[in-house]
């Protein structure tokens, strides 16, 4: 059975994390970026069972069989896009190179559904979609669980208060009625629906081989309330590159809340194997394991 990643310890040190962003904020991003590697690394030594989760998943992504350098460039990326987040909510757009695929076809729905759903995983930067809603062709807010990875979520409301302040806080079922209002007002809502929250009802789905759970009520919601869907995906591509990905959910009248997480679940699979190091789970994700 899989592990409740909200009773992980973060991955994250608050004193690490304060010098890292108080240097971020006045040394340029590459030099920033070398201190990374021995941070991985100490990261790496100290974390055996977060080891051997990313070599499982490796395991199911890649071509070879993972070694350590392969471990080591899945903590290095996690923490690049980590460090990432300091730039991109310090407004400090211009350091990145961001592309996309099918933006303008979502740009264009707002039209005439200014208020959608966006989907998504821990997967790259989230905050790769946010600058580009914060040039107004759009309005998205996030449901963020905000008492976890307190530290993180501190530290980065330090940087820009005015972010944390255009979210929506996850309250358990009061949220559902919340997403709905902002929905009726044209406001879009961003969820992260690959981790089931608290003690919400799941669905089991296929993913990478395996069997995992999603949170049942995310999918329930999307059926229930009529406005279009998308999935979105913003990999972290090496250097200052990100790609955003806008996938359109196309939901028939027979779908159902379990066939809505497979579909979800099959195109999170496609964005692994395109970029295996931008998955960012390292807790045991899965309920049913083919160990290798």
């Amino acid at each position: 059975m899989s592990a409740n990643w909200q009773q992980e310890k973060e991955m994250s040190n608050a004193f690490w994390l304060k010098l890292i962003i108080k240097l971020a904020l006045k040394l340029p991003r590459w030099s920033i970026r070398l201190l990374l590697h021995p941070i991985v690394m100490f990261f790496i030594l100290i974390s055996p069972n977060k080891r051997k989760n990313s070599r499982h998943y490796l395991t199911k992504v890649l071509p070879v069989k993972p070694r350590i350098w392969h471990i080591y460039k899945h903590f290095f990326w996690f923490s690049s896009a980590l460090l990432d987040r300091v730039y991109f909510l310090s407004n400090q757009h211009n350091l990145f190179n961001i592309t996309f695929c099918n933006r303008q076809a979502v740009i264009d729905s707002f039209k005439h559904h200014p208020g959608q759903f966006f989907l998504s995983g821990h997967f790259g930067s989230v905050e790769a979609l946010r600058t580009q809603a914060n040039t107004k062709q759009y309005n998205i807010k996030p449901v963020i669980k905000l008492d976890h990875n307190q530290t993180i979520v501190t530290l980065l409301n330090q940087i820009n208060p005015g972010f944390y302040q255009n979210v929506i806080p996850f309250k358990g079922l009061q949220t559902t009625f919340e997403i709905y209002e902002n929905l009726k007002q044209g406001k879009s809502v961003a969820l992260l629906a690959d981790r089931p929250l608290d003690d919400s009802h799941t669905v089991q789905v296929s993913f990478l081989g395996d069997s995992i759970l999603l949170p049942e009520g995310i999918f329930e919601m999307i059926l229930r309330f009529p406005y279009p869907t998308n999935l979105f995906f913003c990999r972290y591509q090496g250097g200052n590159q990100y790609h955003v990905d806008y996938i359109h959910l196309n939901i028939k009248p027979e779908d159902t809340p379990e066939s809505l997480a497979q579909q979800f679940a099959d195109q999170m699979a496609q964005q692994c194997k395109k970029s295996p190091y931008n998955w960012f789970n390292f807790y045991p994700y899965w309920i049913q394991s083919n160990n290798a």
